[in-house]
């Protein structure tokens, strides 16, 4: 009878330890598949081993994901930085605009002095707009300034050159020099303003295109 006994217990402890060992290769077997590996892996260290290289896998990805955000706010916190920098420059560049204005602004007024004198030298002439008759006062001299054109309408006129210049008769295609009378309805042009006209001996009425002056 205790022989017996015996042989059953330890049929049932034979038994018990089937059942834990099944149940942990079962465990063993759902742990693979919940983790999608080949369905024949056990819970062995090269399983593990690979559980942790994918783990550190992870954990590398996520540090690089981390890495590049602190790198973009770090530029972000760069180019904030560099706003007053950019502010100073600004600043400094209005300054250099200010300056180079006043600059112009006296330039300008040099020119309008220069303008100025320019003018003064020439406003003794009047000018005309465009073909007028003028009437030159017997025994008074009228002078022409460059590139005026003129014609002699009615009276005696006699040519005021300065020496070695002439008045071009545009219609008789020659050359005018001091001291000749004027003809009637020719075209005369006066080149330059170095004191070429003409004098009258009588009220005399000419026709004129440019700048003159009479005295």
């Amino acid at each position: 009878m205790e022989k017996e006994r015996r042989r059953r217990v330890k049929k049932g402890v034979n038994f018990l330890i089937l059942v834990l060992v099944a149940g942990v290769l079962s465990m063993g077997v759902i742990f693979a598949f919940s983790q999608s590996i080949d369905s024949n892996a056990l819970v062995t260290y090269g399983f593990l081993k690979k559980q942790v290289d994918q783990l550190k896998s992870y954990i590398d990805n996520k540090i690089n994901e981390l890495d590049k955000k602190i790198m973009d706010t770090n530029i972000s916190s760069g180019q904030v930085q560099d706003i007053p920098k950019l502010q100073s420059q600004l600043a400094n560049l209005s300054s250099e605009i200010e300056k180079l204005k006043e600059q112009t602004k006296q330039l300008d007024a040099k020119l309008k002095n220069v303008s100025g004198a320019l003018v003064t030298k020439k406003s003794d002439f009047v000018y005309t707009k465009g073909y007028e008759v003028i009437k030159v006062p017997k025994s008074k001299t009228i002078l022409f300034d460059a590139s005026t054109e003129f014609v002699v309408r009615v009276g005696k006129a006699i040519s005021v050159v300065p020496k070695g210049a002439t008045i071009i008769d545009l219609t008789s295609a020659k050359d005018v020099g001091s001291n000749q009378q004027l003809l009637f309805n020719h075209f005369y042009l006066v080149a330059r303003s170095d004191g070429r006209g003409f004098k009258a001996l009588d009220d005399v009425w000419v026709i004129v295109n440019g700048g003159y002056k009479i005295k």
